[in-house]
């Protein structure tokens, strides 16, 4: 009985985590508009939902719940963006189901930091996400070890669903499993015969097979088959394999060291404290810690030297290092008790990181005066020396635990606040921001202000907001996404002399194909892209804070018939 309360008050806690992460990748949901890559998939959700005979990409659960949502719903930013929303929310169970293995505390502290995580909360808020991915081969894998297997099963086939970062999960994990049995950290052959045995036990003893197995085929066949609606997604979900192989021969632009740039940047306490755990569990003989960092290790490693990588790739290194942190702060808080001198040197220490932090951000304001910036970075230094004086001393008097644990209360807590700062950046504040961390690199544009006006010129010519022709000369996704509720609009590869419709969209660069006699344009921004493929821009400061940098603008021109602008007449060529 007493088991069964400690149990209930934990699973208490877990809940309030769960609605704690579920809160932060929901609000504000639709706060911008979906950028390219959301809207490429958002549109085949869209597409599918009416009904058109298209090829579906290798998001299979993407584009199959979406698409049920869009049916009860509607379609909308908001809708398009749940299900990664609501999939990676749920990442804070695996912490729940191994937190045996794990240990009760380090495992609360692992899912409170996976709900609070930039990376994972930033992600989940992406249309087409690789955070469902991640969420459940995890899920798979933390199930089968607890001889859950029909609910193995059933997250390994929504995983296989999740497009080309399952096979990115499935290397790492396989990688990670193979040297854990070489350096003898865990027999593998032992481990899969016991579960193996345990499989072909419960079905001696329970059900039959076809019909033990009927829940995992039912999610495997419905979300499919969009449902049972259309039955292309079966097959569909195999093109992810070569998706990720094709990754290796098709360079992303994006350099390695952005990919460690924004690991540092993002999130520095798992990096401190995570590496410090991976040296804690090699000193200790911890098995569970050994294995996450050969995990940091191998899944660091892919995302370097994989030629299509994406920064959303650095979540498969964020769980492995967010399980080392939860491990050293857990074992660090429990070393010795909280006292008076152990409070006092961690209020110390945070604010002298705080301090440092706003001389470190108020370097912006020198514009290139060399001896106030180098005034500044004598004070960050003499700062350090403070706060290593002082800890110096608490040492010598009290102990070095006690010095040990109000530096990393102290560092934590300042980190905390930096972590809370930079997920309301990447979450809220930023999204959408061509320098933001997650979004690969190109803003929203002037959506919004070009349907405003399209639904303006359509109320002077029919009187209702949705029903003006239009032609959308080479339209990308995001354009086709936004105007999907226009039907009388038309997408078109090639500008037809012959159209003469009431609005004409076309690029920038296409725009002397338009007969200026007929039509006036006025051109929207519909994107924003970081000039240049440079680490850090030449302002590394402001970005470092704030994100900011120069940007470049790729623009579209909305064309108006002469005729319906007031004081126009349509030409008819007559002198």
């Amino acid at each position: 009985m007493k088991n069964q309360t400690k149990i209930t008050t934990e699973l208490f806690l877990y809940g309030l985590i769960f609605i704690l992460a579920a809160a932060l990748r929901l609000v504000l949901l639709g706060k911008t508009p979906l950028v390219e890559t959301e809207a490429s998939w958002a549109y085949q959700a869209w597409q599918i939902w009416q009904g058109e005979s298209i090829r579906p990409g290798s998001l299979v659960s993407y584009l199959s719940i979406t698409e049920a949502l869009f049916s009860i719903f509607g379609s909308g930013d908001i809708i398009a963006r749940v299900w990664p929303a609501l999939a990676g929310s749920s990442i804070i169970w695996v912490a729940f189901i191994i937190r045996d293995r794990l240990g009760r505390i380090p495992a609360l502290i692992l899912a409170a930091g996976l709900a609070i995580d930039p990376a994972l909360v930033s992600l989940s808020r992406f249309a087409g996400s690789p955070v469902p991915a991640l969420v459940f081969i995890l899920l798979a894998v933390v199930t089968f070890h607890h001889h859950k297997f029909k609910w193995s099963l059933i997250f390994l086939f929504l995983g296989f669903f999740s497009g080309p970062s399952f096979w990115m999960g499935a290397v790492v994990l396989g990688t990670t499993l193979l040297l854990s049995n070489t350096l003898k950290i865990l027999d593998a052959k032992q481990y899969f015969l016991t579960r193996f045995l345990d499989i072909k036990k419960d079905r001696n003893s329970s059900l039959p097979g076809a019909w033990e197995f009927f829940l995992p085929a039912l999610v495997v066949v419905g979300v499919g088959s969009f449902f049972f609606s259309q039955f292309q997604g079966l097959s569909a979900w195999i093109t992810a394999l070569p998706e990720f192989l094709s990754g290796w021969i098709s360079p992303s632009g994006v350099s390695p060291y952005k990919m460690l740039a924004a690991l540092g940047v993002s999130n520095p306490l798992i990096v401190i404290f995570g590496g410090l755990g991976f040296v804690s569990a090699w000193k200790n003989n911890d098995r569970i810690g050994k294995i996450s960092a050969l995990w940091f290790g191998v899944s660091l490693l892919l995302v370097l030297i994989y030629p299509g990588r994406q920064t959303a790739d650095l979540i498969w290194v964020v769980f492995p290092l967010w399980a080392g942190a939860a491990k050293e702060l857990a074992r660090i808080g429990q070393a010795v008790e909280f006292s008076w001198v152990t409070n006092t040197l961690s209020g110390m220490i945070a604010v002298l990181f705080m301090l440092n932090w706003l001389t470190f951000t108020g370097m912006i304001n020198q514009q290139g005066n060399q001896k106030a910036i180098l005034l500044q970075w004598g004070l960050i230094a003499a700062s350090i020396a403070l706060g290593l004086l002082v800890m110096t001393i608490v040492a010598s008097e009290w102990g070095w635990p006690s010095a040990k644990k109000g530096l990393v209360v102290g560092l934590s807590g300042a980190l905390g606040i930096y972590l809370l700062s930079a997920l309301a950046q990447g979450a809220y504040l930023q999204v959408g921001n061509p320098h933001s961390l997650w979004t690969e690199g190109s803003g929203s544009g002037q959506i919004d202000l070009l349907l405003d006006t399209i639904a303006e010129v359509s109320v002077a010519e029919t009187g209702r907001q949705d029903s003006i022709q239009g032609a959308v000369i080479q339209g990308n996704s995001s354009l086709k996404w936004a105007l999907r509720d226009l039907k009388e609009f038309e997408f078109l590869e090639v500008y037809n002399p012959e159209i003469a419709a009431p609005i004409l969209i076309t690029n920038e660069i296409d725009n002397l194909q338009v007969p200026f006699a007929f039509y006036r344009g006025q051109d929207f921004v519909i994107a924003t892209n970081p000039v240049g493929n440079a680490v850090f821009p030449e302002d590394w400061i402001s970005w470092i804070a704030f994100r900011d940098g120069p940007i470049e603008t790729e623009k579209i021109i909305l064309w108006v018939r002469h005729d319906i602008l007031p004081g126009e007449k349509y030409p008819t060529g007559e002198n």
